[in-house]
């Protein structure tokens, strides 16, 4: 039976519903999870009774699973594709990013079960930087095509250490790791078809060739085009979410409005020769 889906925000964001946990998952529905999620860019399942065989099940779909590029978050002892990203231990995301871009491949699709999910408050909002990139003008398109950004680890913990937290060994060890990478400001997709812009305030050190005042002019204007309310949509977790999205096309924010404890389990989806094998959109 075909999965029901209802779209959540006028630009991104859909519910799936459907999926029988207590059964093994057929390869029809995984095709139907993957087509919904390259249509909406965001999709939510209900997922209480899901195993963390069916979480990497679902992963594996789209390509290869990520063992963690940093030391960031613990490992699941059952699992080593799935990090655990919780409250208590002071795990946060509350800046607007794309996850790991620094690296030269980062992940493409992250595949997130909420374990335990605050009373009020903690949502993930997202961005579609397509439909950013679709807004622009034409004449901003030309001029922004075949620019190069810098990405770097490190710069996260800068931000921190200029807003007054003593991050600054913390930042210089971050940039000792090398990890940090070019790439183009726009990209597109090889699914969708769909141009998007892949510079983000958390990663984004700096537009390549361009004279610093030109450059920080650009990436600030991109910065604050991506902020407009009408590419967003924010997704409300109810406990046992199964939260997907398209990380070429939109961007995340963890929102840190909340008391107790918020536990995830996340898995990161590289790219694979077979990844977009067959996949069509809805």
């Amino acid at each position: 039976m075909s999965l029901l889906v209802k779209k959540m925000g006028g630009r991104l964001g859909a519910r799936l519903e459907g999926v029988d946990f207590s059964r093994p998952l057929t390869s029809a529905t995984l095709e139907e999870i993957a087509a919904a999620l390259y249509a909406h860019q965001v999709v939510s399942l209900p997922a209480r009774e899901m195993t963390p065989e069916q979480h990497v099940q679902i992963a594996q779909h789209f390509g290869d699973l990520e063992l963690h590029a940093t030391d960031q978050f613990a490992v699941d002892e059952k699992a080593s594709h799935i990090t655990v990203v919780d409250s208590e231990a002071g795990h946060r995301a509350d800046s607007w990013h794309a996850d790991e871009t620094f690296l030269e491949e980062p992940p493409l699709v992250n595949v997130l079960h909420g374990k335990i999910i605050p009373e009020a408050g903690g949502d993930t909002a997202f961005r579609s930087a397509a439909a950013a990139y679709d807004a622009l003008s034409d004449k901003m398109k030309v001029l922004i095509d075949d620019l190069h950004a810098v990405h770097d680890y490190g710069h996260l913990y800068e931000l921190g250490w200029r807003s007054g937290i003593p991050l600054a060994q913390a930042m210089g060890e971050a940039l000792s790791k090398g990890l940090l990478h070019s790439h183009p400001l726009v990209r597109t997709h090889p699914v969708t078809g769909r141009k998007w812009l892949t510079i983000n305030e958390t990663y984004t050190r700096f537009i390549e060739g361009l004279p610093p005042n030109e450059a920080e002019a650009i990436l600030g204007l991109l910065i604050a085009h991506l902020q407009k309310p009408e590419f967003g949509y924010r997704h409300s977790w109810e406990e046992g979410d199964l939260l997907l999205w398209d990380q070429q096309a939109v961007q995340h924010y963890a929102v840190n409005d909340f008391e107790g404890r918020r536990l995830v389990h996340r898995i990161a989806v590289l790219r694979s020769a077979a990844t977009y094998k067959g996949i069509k959109t809805v």
